[in-house]
């Protein structure tokens, strides 16, 4: 696989990430903490399930900064390979 090829192939996965990451970030349960407040539901199960519903929402966004963090990996890559590859052309040229 050439230098444009592979870049090209690291940004659709970059892209595909992003796409990940917002799918992710708009997910129903994102926004079910604005349901569980105290007028929903009260007592120890509750708080229980609202501390659970937060933890797992705050490790949703972890999850999707991640992918984001690896989509900027792959651009860069991509970045380097058309660098690479332009000055080999401007080498052979």
């Amino acid at each position: 696989m050439d230098a444009t090829t592979r870049a090209n192939q690291l940004r659709r996965r970059a892209r595909h990430l992003r796409d990940l990451a917002t799918a992710i970030e708009r997910l129903p349960v994102m926004s079910l903490d604005t349901h569980a407040g105290g007028d929903t539901w009260r007592g120890p199960r509750a708080d229980l399930c609202r501390s659970t519903l937060r933890t797992n929402q705050h490790q949703l966004h972890g999850v999707a900064d991640d992918l984001r963090w690896h989509a900027h990996r792959f651009d860069g890559q991509a970045d380097e390979l058309d660098a690479i590859d332009a000055a080999r052309v401007g080498l052979v040229g």
